[in-house]
């Protein structure tokens, strides 16, 4: 009965396709470090951008938050200091609740919403680094830019993976 008050149809889709999209965001990560590629590539922000771009903006949100807690609970990483974990929630979040509320309610074009969640996580990690590299003592002035920069081969993969299957995904779906 307090199921059937909580739960609306579209959830009993969005529950198991966030859930995989959380796994896929805790093991793509694994084989890029196995194979030496690790955060330049930003694996994780692969399936949780493919997954918010489809899904609801609350399990969107989930997904953005959830995955790298559980890929910390479950393998250690992202660390927690220095502060790569929180620091990564907040970026996963804000990419998740763009592209939720541009692809999936809006249905806008995944190409532009991408550019603005992108844009957005590096503005949001700027700040990030901003306020918490002198904490560490990481004051040196190329440091923000040279963390930001570290991040393109990522973008371009998120450019070159996310709109085509989006697209492809939500083509399937409509049939």
């Amino acid at each position: 009965m307090l199921a059937g008050n909580l739960l609306k149809p579209e959830d009993f889709r969005a529950i198991p396709v966030t859930a995989l999209f959380i796994a896929a965001g805790v093991i793509f990560p694994q084989f890029f470090h196995l194979i030496g590629l690790g955060p330049m590539f930003l694996p994780m922000f692969l399936p949780v951008a493919v997954g918010a771009a489809i899904l609801p903006l609350k399990y969107a949100l989930t997904l953005g938050l959830i995955t790298p807690l559980t890929s910390f609970l479950l393998s250690g990483m992202p660390p927690i200091m220095p502060p790569v974990l929180p620091v990564l929630m907040t970026e996963l979040a804000v990419i998740s609740l763009i592209l939720s509320i541009g692809v999936y309610r809006l249905q806008m074009n995944v190409w532009l919403i991408l550019i603005l969640a992108v844009l957005a996580d590096r503005l949001v990690l700027f700040a990030f680094v901003t306020l918490l590299a002198p904490l560490f003592g990481w004051d040196f002035p190329l440091f923000k830019i040279a963390l930001l920069i570290s991040g393109i081969p990522g973008i371009v993969l998120l450019f070159a993976v996310v709109p085509v299957s989006v697209l492809r995904l939500q083509k399937r779906n409509k049939k």
